[in-house]
């Protein structure tokens, strides 16, 4: 199974396990998900491969035991229980080298949740401010959401730009334009 949609399940399901215990502490939702989410981060900041911590978690010679103690006396404190346990589990299933792709997953739940939604911006030259600012406003009308735009440069789309919101396209570049005209002269016998 690829690594992203496994680190898409377990986003999900300390999603499920945050909203349970928001419930029962009769507690906002939105910004207990942004205090799990800043934790999540710290977490896969703290276990990343290459950092001291990340590898004596690696490491075969610590026992799982040992392995376990230590995370939790590292998080002791300075996590929120929902975490906590969350990084036990991941310790325990020997998925902790995903902690990052689970906290930008985790991420994208809390941005839909909070009603966010990302784009990118795909151009063949750096858009102007005014530009930005009024693709972003489209944007939103279109979407009725908030929007935070991305940009990216490409500069083999000779010009115009493609915008990415989820898994929609909207494709406005030259070279896709030109493709269609391509692909229609082709089609059409003299």
């Amino acid at each position: 199974m690829k690594e992203s949609s496994v680190a898409i399940r377990y986003a999900k399901a300390l999603l499920i396990l945050t909203e349970k215990q928001t419930a029962k502490a009769g507690t906002a939702l939105v910004p207990v998900l942004e205090t799990t989410l800043g934790d999540l981060e710290s977490l896969a900041a703290l276990v990343a491969p290459g950092t001291r911590f990340g590898e004596l978690l690696a490491h075969p010679k610590v026992s799982p035991f040992d392995k376990r103690r230590v995370l939790g006396l590292a998080l002791e404190g300075r996590a929120t229980k929902s975490v906590v346990v969350f990084a036990d589990l991941l310790l325990r299933k020997k998925r902790l080298v995903l902690a990052s792709l689970i906290a930008r997953e985790f991420k994208l739940l809390v941005d839909k949740a909070k009603g966010v939604q990302l784009a990118t911006v795909v151009s063949a030259v750096a858009l102007t401010d005014a530009e930005r600012e009024r693709l972003l406003t489209e944007l939103q009308t279109v979407t009725g959401k908030k929007i935070v735009l991305a940009a990216e440069l490409d500069p083999s789309l000779i010009g115009g730009a493609y915008v990415r919101i989820g898994d929609r396209v909207i494709d406005r570049s030259v070279k896709t334009l030109l493709e269609a005209v391509s692909q229609l002269l082709h089609e059409v016998s003299v």
